[in-house]
């Protein structure tokens, strides 16, 4: 689900290397001793509980994943019991906000994204536990950090990185003999090629936040990053600048051509995702994290994935897809880090990479998988930004923009959405 990380994400060459030829083995797990483990001050032998609230606790891809290694962790840490507390993702950020704010007991807690990061924050700006100089930290590209370093300390650890904007059926590609487009013009051309020879092009829905990960990747390749919004942020620019505007223009064409489902305004993901499963849609906009739930749907086709192609440039997208964080107020904090370390360790992340097709945020972390390693080589490019609009301040923000957006592509004036949007751009500043 990154890169996340407008605040310099960009990787090095130096970081693939190390990210493809790591020496370590799958089995390997991450040394928490420096974190002082152990023995409870008041030496009752009673477990402490810890409550771990995440969106990620029942999705397909992830939520073996974490359950069996939660129930690794309490066998490897008897002293401490984990309760797992699920919130569904359309409904995260406001229960995140229902807990904290009621008192609810809230021990660590994921977040994606600086704005979701940044939303949090506003509530109490000594939320996170500072995790500056734990030993667990100097396993992540220093890069994947940054998002959730304030002033210098740090107050998450990142989990797996992705990329978004296409899937495309590569076996459908391959019989009706298309090439992955380079460009803007070669993407209309492969999508009309698509559209006569009888296939939906592009399985696009109705979804608030699907819409983004095409046009906020037409953003990057326009040159919008956490300076282009800082700038609008500020008011420096308007959200009529080109950038935006031909970004969102270009995700309309693709519509008014007749790329996508007839009824996208009706359809969920799920269902865009069949459209893909039974071989009549091509590509849909998505992230590299879908590919196992479509390849499930089809094993006989390979999906593989693509950039949002730009009219100049085509700028990779980095989407890390959660920061694990400790509230601050917690009465167990050490605990509370021993469970982050484990969680987001070497071997956990091998696992869940391996089962949702995504890089690890770890340095010495083993690849197998060549569409991993793919992917890999993308989101470590030295010039792999988060993409837009994962830049925006706060999440609240980020979704006004983003129905306005999803207004406008539905038949709504291009006039009338900008307004709106530059309304909800200028009440944030005018809080500040």
């Amino acid at each position: 689900m990154a890169g996340r990380r407008g605040r310099g994400v960009g990787l090095t060459i130096l970081a693939i290397a190390l990210l493809l030829g790591a020496c370590g083995g799958p089995g390997s797990r991450l040394d928490v001793s420096m974190l002082n483990g152990g023995d409870r001050d008041d030496g009752s032998k009673e477990p402490v509980t810890l409550r771990y609230s995440s969106y990620l606790l029942d999705t397909a891809q992830a939520g073996k994943v974490y359950y069996e290694a939660i129930k690794e962790f309490e066998a490897q840490n008897p002293d401490i019991k984990i309760e797992p507390d699920f919130i569904q993702n359309n409904n995260y950020m406001a229960g995140i906000k229902i807990r904290l704010l009621g008192g609810e007991k809230l021990d660590v807690f994921d977040t994606w994204s600086p704005s979701l990061f940044e939303e949090f924050r506003a509530l109490r700006k000594d939320l996170y536990l500072d995790l500056t100089g734990s030993g667990f930290l100097n396993e992540f590209f220093p890069s994947s950090l940054q998002p959730v370093t304030i002033g210098g300390k740090v107050y998450g650890a990142p989990e797996v990185m992705h990329s978004d904007g296409l899937l495309y059926n590569k076996t459908l590609f391959g019989q009706l003999g298309l090439r992955v487009p380079q460009t803007w013009d070669e993407f209309i051309q492969v999508c009309e090629a698509l559209k006569q020879a009888g296939y939906i092009p592009i399985a696009m829905d109705s979804e608030w936040s699907t819409a983004q990960f095409f046009w906020g990747s037409m953003m990057s390749n326009n040159g919008a990053d956490e300076g282009w919004t800082r700038k609008l942020e500020s008011g420096q620019i308007l959200i009529s600048d080109d950038a935006f505007v031909d970004a969102v223009k270009k995700q309309k064409e693709i519509i008014v051509r007749g790329y996508v489902p007839p009824d996208w305004s009706g359809m969920k993901h799920e269902q865009s995702k069949d459209l893909v499963g039974q071989g009549k849609a091509a590509m849909i906009i998505t992230g590299t994290w879908d590919i196992p739930s479509i390849t499930a749907r089809n094993p006989h086709y390979d999906i593989d994935f693509m950039l949002v192609p730009g009219s100049d440039k085509t700028v990779p997208n980095i989407n890390v897809g959660t920061y694990r964080v400790i509230n601050a107020k917690t009465e167990h904090p050490e605990e509370a880090k021993r469970f982050v370390a484990f969680m987001s360790s070497r071997a956990n992340q091998e696992k869940l990479a391996a089962g949702a097709l995504a890089v690890p945020s770890v340095v010495s972390a083993r690849i197998d998988n060549p569409v991993v390693a793919k992917i890999a080589a993308v989101v470590t490019r030295p010039d792999a930004t988060l993409y837009w609009p994962h830049t925006v301040s706060t999440e609240s923000l980020q979704v006004k923009i983003q129905e306005g957006v999803n207004r406008y592509l539905s038949g709504q004036s291009l006039e009338s959405a900008l307004r709106e949007i530059q309304q909800a751009v200028d009440a944030v500043a005018d809080r500040r």
